[in-house]
């Protein structure tokens, strides 16, 4: 009898360690499929930033081609 308590005291115990471990793996893998979509529309967000940055950069340029080819013709 010794041998039955010992082994449902075991199996127990292994079941309580598995269903913490499927706990914690659902948790995770919840948290991470909860955010999919706020992380995708924040992606865009920052791609469409760096389009705008790459925008003002050339039309940095631009103007200082501009006051280069100005000031080229005032010292001229």
């Amino acid at each position: 009898m010794a041998n039955n308590i010992s082994f449902q005291s075991i199996k127990d115990w292994v079941t309580f360690v598995v269903a913490v471990v499927a706990c914690v793996a659902a948790t995770i893998f919840w948290i991470q499929t909860s955010h999919d979509s706020e992380i995708s529309r924040i992606d865009a967000k920052v791609e469409k930033i760096q389009e705008q940055i790459d925008k003002i950069r050339d039309n940095n340029n631009e103007i200082l081609r501009i006051i280069g080819r100005l000031e080229g013709k005032i010292d001229g």
